[in-house]
């Protein structure tokens, strides 16, 4: 790797900090050599001093942009955002070994965005817990910065970096060495580490409908919506019918793209390609079909698709003695595969049945009894027939309660009135806030809001709208200490800058709003809200001048498109027609008042 002396290191972080807000720390040093051994060569630049120089030059700016997205690459981890590895470990690999093995093929997953590959390692490790070779596995791992491709295909990681790994998963999988750990060679014959670049027209290394598994996490967030939309239009057709896509958990694609449907596994919420032998798109959350269902849709529900709660479904009489689910013989024969597994690898864990031979048969289960979705009881068996032509009615799902019937928990409770619905996916609860929002209900979205980030820590939509929450009912300090977790998160996020400064300038700290808004504008120059808002500022500071030069940076930029932002704001501009309409309304204002 690229030799860097401290003193450049503490330069170069020092002029993030002040350009950006980006604070690294010595720790995160590794990841500026990195972010320098990709950028230096491209420029033809051999001394890092010379480098620097260049960034503080002229022009310099536009070459700081085009390091930033390297720069980031060190803020990652082992076991990232557990709900998901969970659902990955004890549900979703699982099921892709098993159809694999019945299918004599491998199991085909896509890191994309590895950074310096603790994501595939994370992955490997679990599969190899799970009892899969390295030969059933075709674990792709790729980076657009090659020099974190080359890092992650060495497997050394810090002592600091692998401190999320297990000490048991640490003693089997890697060794130690100066400084940290590396990974043994059996661990890493499990990936192949590639450059690729995901903003491409075409991947021509991928083969349509060939994946299993994609793992996009923290990636799209940096692109703008057009790019995002071609990215998931090329996500879908390099997925097999009925595979999975992990966004990271402050992504959706929610309003933004709706060829991906969403399920619910162990908790976590994934993005699934529709399965191509069905006539039909069934909703997210789906579940089984209610008694009283016709034969042939009974038969048609024992064969779950891919994916569904009927494949995780655990019998519940089983669940409440702790008994594990008895594997088939057939289960037994696919769970071998093309050979024998290591006596030191867990054999896969064999998948339920979806049913019962009885439910299969179309009889009704008894009244007592309870079947479970992702371990949530049947509402159906608790609501009985009241006439025989009920009986065969197939009945409302749970997403739409019966407004005379409020919907129960787990424990058979009705909820109280103010309870927010957690069967509903992170997107839709954080809309539910925001109606309360713009009614002006400010209480009861804070409190919706902060309830899902209890179950969605990492959402990061939901933070910075309750960080405007915060804004917009003068809990300045609070809402400041929200944007700071949305940027420590995600250290390049725009939004946390903006609306940062939105609240700085509604609580009259001139002069951090436009610190704040002036990131983000480094950060997005073409983001024509930006310089409206600090147009604003500079009026409020009696700076006439720079105010109408903003105000026609911001009617410059329409000419660009213009993304969402991320998180919500009540009445914020969302429109070039609405900014335009905005900003020139305020220019002719300015115009007319004389010089001073």
């Amino acid at each position: 790797m690229l030799n860097v002396s401290n003193k450049v290191l503490q330069q170069l972080a020092a002029l993030l900090l002040e350009r950006v807000g980006l604070k690294i720390t010595p720790d995160g040093f590794h990841s500026l050599r990195l972010a320098l051994s990709t950028r230096m060569p491209v420029l033809g630049i051999e001394e890092p001093e010379r480098y620097l120089q260049r960034l503080t030059g002229v022009g310099g700016e536009e070459e700081l942009r085009s390091l930033l997205p390297l720069v980031t690459v060190g803020h990652t981890e082992f076991f990232r955002d557990a709900k998901q590895f969970r659902a990955l470990e004890k549900s979703v690999l699982p099921d892709l070994l098993a159809r694999a093995r019945r299918e004599m093929r491998k199991v085909s997953i896509w890191s994309a965005g590895c950074a310096t590959g603790e994501e595939p390692y994370s992955m490997a490790m679990v599969l190899a817990e799970l009892g899969a070779l390295s030969v059933e596995v075709d674990l792709w791992a790729t980076d657009l910065n090659l020099a974190a491709v080359e890092a992650a295909r060495q497997g050394r990681f810090s002592t600091r970096r692998s401190i999320s790994i297990q000490q048991e998963r640490l003693a089997r999988f890697f060794r130690p060495v100066e400084d940290g750990h590396e990974a043994l060679p059996a661990l890493r014959e499990y990936i192949r580490f590639d450059g690729q670049n995901l903003a491409v027209p075409v991947f021509d290394k991928v083969a349509l409908n060939s994946l299993d598994l994609i793992l996009c996490r923290n990636v799209i967030i940096y692109f703008d919506l057009p790019t995002i939309r071609g990215l998931m239009d090329r996500f879908l057709s390099a997925l097999r019918p009925g595979g999975l896509l992990f966004l990271g958990y402050s992504e959706s694609l929610f309003k933004v793209y709706d060829r991906f449907e969403m399920i619910e596994v162990d908790g976590a919420f994934v993005y699934r390609r529709p399965p191509s032998d069905k006539g039909y798109r069934p909703p997210p959350l789906r579940i089984h079909p209610y008694p009283g269902a016709s034969s042939e849709q009974q038969a048609r529900a024992s064969e779950p698709e891919p994916f569904s709660p009927a494949v995780y479904a655990r019998p519940a009489v089983e669940l409440a003695q702790g008994a594990r689910p008895r594997a088939s013989t057939a289960d037994s024969a696919a769970t071998r595969g093309a050979g024998a597994l290591s006596s030191a690898f867990p054999a896969v864990r064999p998948l339920p049945a979806a049913s019962t031979p009885a439910q299969a048969s179309g009889a009704q289960p008894p009244a007592t009894t309870k079947t479970h979705d992702l371990g949530r009881p049947r509402v159906t068996v608790e609501l009985p027939a009241v006439s025989l032509a009920d009986a065969v009615r197939t009945r409302p799902t749970v997403e739409l309660p019966a407004v005379s019937a409020p919907a129960r928990t787990v424990t058979g409770e009705i909820p109280a009135a103010t309870a927010w619905p957690k069967l509903l996916p992170p997107a839709e609860r954080l809309a539910m806030a925001v109606r309360k929002m713009t009614q002006g209900d400010f209480p009861a979205a804070i409190q919706g809001v902060q309830r899902l980030l209890v179950d969605e820590p990492s959402d990061l939509d939901a933070l910075l709208t309750l960080g405007n929450l915060y804004s917009l009912t003068g809990r300045i300090t609070e809402a400041r200490e929200a944007f700071a977790q949305a940027i420590q998160r995600e250290p390049l996020c725009v939004e946390a800058r903006v609306f940062g400064g939105v609240a700085a300038l509604q609580a009259g700290e001139l002069r951090e709003a436009r610190s704040e808004l002036g990131k983000a504008l480094f950060l997005e120059p073409t983001l024509a809200i930006g310089h409206y808002l600090l147009a604003q500022v500079q009026e409020r500071s009696q700076d006439a001048e720079a105010a109408r030069r903003s105000y026609r940076n911001a009617i410059a930029q329409l000419r660009f498109p213009q993304r969402t932002l991320a998180g919500h704001y009540p009445e914020m501009l969302d429109s070039a027609e609405a900014i335009s309409r905005a900003a020139r309304y305020a220019l002719a204002a300015l115009e007319e008042q004389p010089p001073h």
